[in-house]
Formats: structure tokens, sequence, C-alpha cells
């Protein structure tokens, strides 16, 4: 065992039980709390990075969307016939609930003699140039979609209106 003369014993500390000088009190504390800070900023920062990429997602889910009804409503209107034979008529196109969908009133572009006949035969047909416009509405975003579609058909003389 050891023994410690007497005058040494009031200077005496043993190895563990060191003390803090005073500016190093608190100074762990203070570091946890700054590193919190920045993680709980890291953290903020990644949910709005994340909020605004899915918001960016869902628009281009929205946009899809309309295209692919504008194209359906064009597939619609080349498949009746009777659209370009009437001057007014109205295509009914099913669209989901939140999205509406407009066709245009067709518009001749021209028209040229069709090739492969005679001018001996009575009916000569022609080669009509066609635009057809469709207006796709998102009622849920308020966006809007404008396709056009240029057509060539072949039809009889005299279907292209000047």
């Amino acid at each position: 065992m050891m023994t410690i003369p007497p005058a040494r014993l009031s200077s005496y500390r043993p190895s563990f039980a060191r003390t803090a000088s005073l500016p190093e009190r608190g100074a762990t504390l203070l570091i946890v709390l700054i590193m919190l800070v920045v993680l709980t900023l890291f953290v903020v920062s990644a949910i709005n990075i994340a909020n605004v990429n899915m918001k960016i997602v869902g628009n281009m889910q929205h946009r899809t969307a309309a295209e692919a009804l504008a194209q359906t409503a064009i597939e619609y209107t080349l498949n009746n016939g009777n659209y370009f034979y009437s001057r007014n008529m109205a295509v009914t196109v099913p669209v989901p609930s939140d999205m509406s969908a407009t066709v245009a009133p067709r518009v001749c572009l021209g028209a040229d003699a069709a090739t492969g006949y005679s001018a001996a035969q009575q009916i000569v047909p022609e080669d009509t140039y066609w635009n057809v416009q469709v207006t796709v509405s998102d009622d849920l975003t308020g966006a809007q979609t404008v396709m056009h579609q240029g057509v060539r058909m072949r039809m009889l003389a005299n279907n292209c209106p000047p």
C-alpha cells in the first residue's frame, strides 16, 4: 500500500477524478446542440425536396394523361368518316370525370386530284388535307393541352370547302 505524506495530501488528485477547467465546461453540450440543429436542417431540406419532386411527378402524370386523351379524341375523330362530310358534326369522346375534351370543327387545308385515275371516269376523287384540333382541359389542375393532327383523306370531289 502506498502512503502519501501529509504535506502532499492536499495536492493529491487521483487520475480518475480529473476536473475540467472552466472554459471546457458545457462545450460538449454546445457541440451536440449545434450538430442537432445541422441535422434538423438537413432533414427539413430533404422533406422539402421530396415534396417538390412529388408535385413535379404529379404534374407530369396529369400532362401525360391529357396528351393521351387528346390522342384518343383524334383517333375517335379519324375513325368517324362522317366527321369530314358534315360541316359541324360533334364528336363525343369518353373522358374521365376531371377532364374534358373538345374537338374543333375540321379545317380543310386544300385538295389535289387523286393520282391513278383516268380523265374518262365520271367521278374522280381528290386527296384532301385536313387539320383536326383537339383541346383537353384538366379541371383538377387547370392545365390545358391543344393538339393538332394533319390528315390526308381521299374523298369524292368538292368536299373541301374553299
